[in-house]
């Protein structure tokens, strides 16, 4: 296997931040988050939405924070993350903001996927409803040249990469699949040979982390309080990268450390570790 395209997800070089949290912004400025996850040796950066829109208001355009990524040798990007693109009424109408926003700083950053998450409400669209929405979704992201990553969460009503799978498979879209997560998968009681037998063209991005194998609290603090860098806790790191190459999976993996411990280390101890931690499992 060659060495490993590894993005910063943006709640990798955050800081201090929940992204479930009212004051969910970036705790350093982007040009310092940019800096030390090039240095560190990540080959691409995540942002987030709230992050983009402050840069703007901050007086700066979004050419700016290219060139930054320009300078830093950055070729990978990822943005996250438009929710209730299937909505409709007020949630809708703030997701289609969003959404609008999103494309627009795509194109001015060469972005290359989208991550987008899945309903959560019983009454939310489902089947057939729900895959036209996320084909319409896609199609209007390739006019963008940009990907679309669904990611699978066991607490959404796609719970399992089954369930992820038949909505992205319906959709059918040429640019629109999964975005696996090493937690979402152990959490919904995946393993890795259902990671393998998943279709290369429904897998548009991948993520690291790791954790203990009991669960500790309720799910929802689980994710945010408790991952661990990979290899410091009980998940098979290495071989879930191995399933996904299995799979074909030939992309880059963000890596995504949502943990009260993490979020205390200053940036570049933060950076060095997360790679250092993550690509020591390429090969392992």
């Amino acid at each position: 296997m060659g060495a490993p395209h590894l993005i910063a997800t943006c709640w990798t070089t955050a800081g201090n931040v929940r992204p479930d949290r009212p004051d969910n912004l970036g705790r350093f400025p982007l040009e310092q988050r940019i800096e030390a996850a090039a240095r560190a040796g990540y080959a691409g950066t995540g942002f987030w939405l709230g992050d983009l829109l402050a840069w703007e208001a901050s007086g700066r355009d979004y050419g700016s924070l290219k060139r930054l990524l320009d300078d830093a040798g950055h070729k990978i990007v990822e943005l996250e993350y438009l929710a209730d693109w299937f909505a409709s009424g007020e949630r809708r109408t703030r997701s289609d903001a969003a959404r609008a926003e999103l494309l627009r700083a795509a194109d001015a950053l060469g972005a290359r996927h989208i991550k987008v998450m899945p309903p959560f409400l019983p009454d939310d669209p489902a089947g057939d409803d729900l895959a036209g929405e996320f084909a319409a979704l896609c199609a209007q992201a390739a006019d963008h040249g940009l990907m679309i990553g669904l990611e699978m969460l066991p607490f959404s009503t796609l719970p399992n990469l089954g369930a992820a799978l038949e909505m992205v498979a319906a959709a059918d879209a040429a640019n629109g699949g999964l975005l696996v997560d090493i937690w979402h998968v152990m959490r919904s009681g995946g393993t890795m040979d259902e990671v393998a037998r998943l279709p290369a063209r429904f897998i548009i991005a991948a993520e690291l982390c790791d954790a203990m194998m009991a669960m500790q609290g309720e799910i929802t603090e689980d994710t945010m309080r408790h991952r661990k860098l990979c290899g410091e806790g009980e998940f098979d790191v290495p071989g879930f990268i191995r399933a996904m190459g299995r799979a074909g999976y030939e992309g880059p993996y963000g890596v995504e450390i949502l943990s009260d411990a993490f979020r205390q280390l200053p940036l570049a101890e933060a950076v060095r570790r997360s790679f250092d931690s993550s690509v020591a499992q390429f090969g392992a």
